[in-house]
């Protein structure tokens, strides 16, 4: 009787953490974060779609895992850093929220075959911050959230007369920016090869 009763137990453990996982539970989809918030990475919060999904301008890799929220790096992970592959196309980079990641895939193939390194997609791709190392580029519109959404609001200790670097290409010779003085975006006056200052991100 008590064999068949630790049996029980033990399937129903089982069957608990079976079912965790395939719904998302424990892993940080069963809470909700807004604005503002510190993120699982330790970074800030400054998108929520609204629900989990993962749309056809996500990580060119399959298998990518849904997401709802976007994360931005802290202050003291910010660095320096050239676009790259300055004079090449960089076929396939999105502009649109969610084309980040992809983008940060498609430039470090790139940069790889241009045998080229320490650019800010690299960096970003590279970075390990409290065991997590999923980060990215982010893409024109997911910088200007964050300009947005942090950095209008005093969140994230952004520079000042300073800009930020996107994962979108504009076309060979440069790649979209952002003044985080100002607000406005650029695809012009300034060449990949500048160093711009980088705040990587990550999906969750």
């Amino acid at each position: 009787m008590k064999r068949t009763l630790w049996l029980m137990v033990l399937y129903a453990g089982i069957c608990a953490a079976l079912f965790a996982q395939n719904t998302g539970a424990g892993s940080g989809e069963n809470k909700t974060y807004k604005i503002g918030d510190i993120g699982p990475a330790g970074g800030i919060v400054f998108y929520d779609k609204g629900n989990y999904s993962n749309s056809k301008t996500d990580d060119k890799n399959d298998g990518e895992a849904a997401w709802r929220y976007l994360e931005a790096a802290p202050a003291e992970t910010e660095f320096t850093a050239a676009w790259g592959a300055y004079g090449f196309n960089v076929n396939g980079t999105g502009v649109t929220v969610g084309s980040g990641k992809g983008n940060t895939y498609i430039i470090v193939e790139r940069l790889k075959n241009l045998g080229e390194n320490r650019c800010a997609a690299q960096l970003c791709a590279t970075l390990d911050f409290n065991g997590f190392t999923d980060w990215f580029l982010p893409s024109k519109d997911e910088l200007d959230l964050m300009y947005k959404n942090l950095k209008q609001k005093n969140a994230g200790k952004f520079g000042t007369k300073i800009s930020y670097w996107s994962s979108s290409q504009a076309n060979n010779d440069s790649a979209w920016y952002q003044s985080f003085d100002n607000g406005r975006q650029y695809n012009y006056g300034n060449y990949k090869y500048d160093a711009f200052m980088v705040r990587a991100i990550r999906s969750f």
